[in-house]
């Protein structure tokens, strides 16, 4: 009897260690578990409360810019914030609002122009992440596109648009060209042109000096006042909606993007609308003599607009000759671009002659 009391003494007593022993791993487990709940719902809160709000600031942040980047070939950029998406790729979509001349994919693809493409790079190197073309024969309806849906920072091929919609104000009576536009202090970028040494912050500027320095000079400050007047990102919803047929991304509306198809719808609307912009064609034609497309043309009028940005060069435009085509080179980290796109404007020139 003696030890059966004392096996169950050392029984009980071991079972209230035991007790405890499984009091506390529950009130572990416990804690865990609701520490982890706690954790869960404070990380949903955060993607859920602060993320969109982070993402709402970068908006805002990119669109405080001014022309994220655009350039000049010397230029410094003051405000820039550059953008490179290089290979992001749009794929196209009809868009029934737009004006029917810009459907110009013809199918009727020039294996001419093609073979020298092709050519140029298997020579040099190019792909389709740093290279992309465009070529479209008014007389015949020929074309050929290289990489024509991949993205590169515009640089200063985005003035000519931004000159289009004021030259469309301007004609249908809602501007003048000697109604002044407010030069304000974030405007300013270094580059070529004259608005800097004419005019000073807090200045009213001529929307008429602004259209030709701005293509003729490439000049940034005032293509700032432009797109700072007109609201920069209403600026960009307007060329996309009213020159283009192409379906773009969000990205566009706050930065400084382009591809050749892009491109292509503009200089296309240009050509089809020209009696409506005597003054930029003329503009055009005498900006960046000697320079890019117009290099190693000396006979034939060429009316362009290139750009050039942080490895960026582009240059498109219009070739008025016997035959008139269209055509738009865009390059990203290649040497010598500038060169480079003369020699191929040089070369379609004469197959194009060629085939008169």
């Amino acid at each position: 009897m003696f030890l059966y009391y004392i096996l169950k003494g050392d029984y009980m007593k071991n079972k209230g260690r035991h007790l405890k022993i499984n009091k506390k791993r529950s009130i572990n487990f416990y804690f865990k578990t609701y520490f982890t709940l706690f954790l869960l719902i404070l990380i949903i809160i955060i993607f859920n409360v602060l993320v969109p709000n982070l993402k709402l600031n970068s908006v805002y942040k990119s669109s405080a810019y001014l022309l994220s980047n655009i350039d000049n070939e010397n230029t410094i950029s003051t405000n820039s914030k550059v953008i490179e998406s290089s290979t992001n790729v749009i794929v196209p979509e009809n868009n029934s609002n737009i004006d029917n001349n810009l459907d110009k994919h013809t199918s009727q693809i020039d294996s001419g122009i093609k073979n020298l493409i092709n050519n140029i790079l298997t020579d040099d190197n190019i792909n389709t992440e740093n290279f992309a073309f465009f070529y479209y024969n008014i007389d015949n309806n020929k074309e050929y596109f290289y990489n024509e849906y991949t993205q590169f920072t515009a640089a200063s091929t985005v003035k000519l648009p931004v000159a289009m919609l004021y030259y469309d104000k301007i004609n249908q009576g809602e501007l003048k060209e000697t109604d002044t536009l407010l030069y304000k202090s974030g405007c300013y970028e270094y580059g070529n042109g004259l608005t800097n040494y004419t005019y000073s912050a807090g200045d009213y500027v001529p929307i008429n000096f602004l259209l030709e320095q701005s293509i003729i000079n490439s000049d940034n400050t005032a293509v700032n006042i432009l797109m700072t007047h007109y609201g920069y990102e209403d600026c960009r919803k307007e060329i996309n909606n009213k020159y283009t047929n192409q379906t773009v991304s969000d990205e566009f509306y706050d930065s400084n993007l382009t591809f050749a198809s892009y491109s292509f719808d503009i200089i296309n609307y240009l050509y089809n609308h020209i009696d409506n912009y005597n003054e930029l064609i003329q503009n055009l034609k005498i900006s960046s003599e000697g320079q890019y497309l117009k290099k190693y043309i000396n006979n034939y009028e060429v009316a362009h607009k290139y750009g050039s940005y942080d490895g960026n060069v582009h240059d498109y435009g219009i070739v008025f000759g016997e035959t008139t085509y269209l055509i738009g080179i865009f390059t990203k980290d290649i040497s010598n671009a500038d060169e480079l796109i003369a020699n191929i404007s040089y070369e379609i020139l004469n197959y194009t002659l060629s085939q008169n």
